[in-house]
């Protein structure tokens, strides 16, 4: 299990909006499906308001695996409502699964000529009519709508990253290159935990090593990757989980604890004085993370030692107290990250 209780926005965005209740009496039959059996997407028990609609569209997506019916259901809920811009954004995704880039754009333009400012559906719109655009060849159209993106959010990372490939494609070297330092440096903070996400993805050094290389090849030497902040990070968390284990043979005033002690108070002391800082509560989050991770481990291990001998055995009892010790770390750290979330 993965903790992240702080999430950025670098690879989705988010989309909600509650449609106000408008509705007809349509009612229409729900054909049956076969159903796969990872789907938890839920079937909408009956089809008579635009929510049953985008409902059957979701679950013929993600259960069917047929985004041409959904595109059929997302349509139907247009016509109840013509104003509402959440159909035209799902039925834009279905046509862009099924290919035709062409009605996609035409959908994501709907809803972007329908947003006045609320929160809705407007920077997913711009982001996937920029991937249609691409699709479609038209390139410095999908440039306008990631520029557009670039100008009313907070940095990310993908937007960027598109851009560059982009400009880089059209011939424009300079533009390319000042995106991809934009990604590069977005990356590097992503990866010195400076968001918050207490995860660091190793998705986010792949695409660093990629952008790295788009530089280079573009004749642009840069130095190395400045991620001692992450390397702090990841041995605090390590070394809090190793403690917490040998917490289970010695008492917490034993020298074997009291040497962990002295390594974690230097990497606490690091961690203090790196550059750039990590976001509040990032440090917290790694430890639930591994020491989690580690949990689960023993789990399974215990799970097949328990086969072999008693409930008794001293090896049993060993990976119990682990288990307590790793549990107690979790419980201290999330109470000492609410304790952060919760300061003005």
């Amino acid at each position: 299990m993965k903790f992240a209780f702080s999430i950025p926005s670098f690879l989705a965005y988010a989309s909600s909006i509650v449609l106000l209740g408008f509705s007809l009496p349509l009612v229409a039959q729900i054909p049956g499906s076969n159903i796969s059996a990872e789907c938890q997407t839920p079937m909408p028990q009956r089809l008579s308001t635009i929510d049953d609609f985008i409902s059957m569209g979701h679950f013929q997506e993600d259960c069917q695996k047929d985004s041409l019916a959904a595109v059929s259901s997302f349509t139907q809920a247009i016509k109840l409502n013509p104003k509402a811009e959440e159909p035209y954004y799902h039925r834009a995704n279905a046509y862009a699964a099924i290919g035709n880039y062409k009605d996609a754009v035409a959908d994501y333009t709907e809803v972007i000529r329908q947003n006045t400012g609320r929160r809705g559906y407007s920077s997913g719109a711009y982001w996937n009519r920029a991937r249609a655009y691409e699709k479609l060849g038209e390139k410095q159209k999908a440039i306008s709508d990631l520029t557009q993106l670039i100008g009313d959010s907070s940095p990310n990372v993908d937007e960027y990253l598109l851009r560059g490939n982009l400009y880089r494609d059209l011939g424009d070297k300079e533009s390319a290159i000042s995106d991809y330092k934009s990604a590069e440096n977005i990356l590097q903070q992503s990866l010195n935990g400076v968001f918050g996400t207490g995860m660091m993805d190793a998705r986010y050094q792949k695409m660093l090593d990629k952008v790295r290389t788009e530089l280079s090849q573009l004749g642009v030497s840069l130095p190395a990757p400045q991620l001692r902040t992450r390397r702090t990070l990841k041995a605090i968390a390590k070394m809090e989980v190793v403690r917490a284990l040998n917490l289970a043979r010695y008492t917490p005033q034993n020298p074997a604890i009291g040497k962990f002690d002295a390594q974690l108070q230097d990497l606490y002391k690091q961690l203090a004085n790196s550059q750039p800082q990590s976001y509040k509560g990032t440090v917290e989050n790694l430890i639930l993370n591994a020491a989690s991770e580690k949990l689960e481990g023993l789990e399974k291990e215990r799970s097949e030692l328990i086969k072999r001998v008693t409930p008794d055995n001293p090896a049993v009892g060993l990976i119990d107290e682990q288990k307590k010790q790793l549990t107690l770390l979790m419980n201290t750290n999330r109470k000492q990250f609410d304790a952060l979330m919760h300061q003005d």
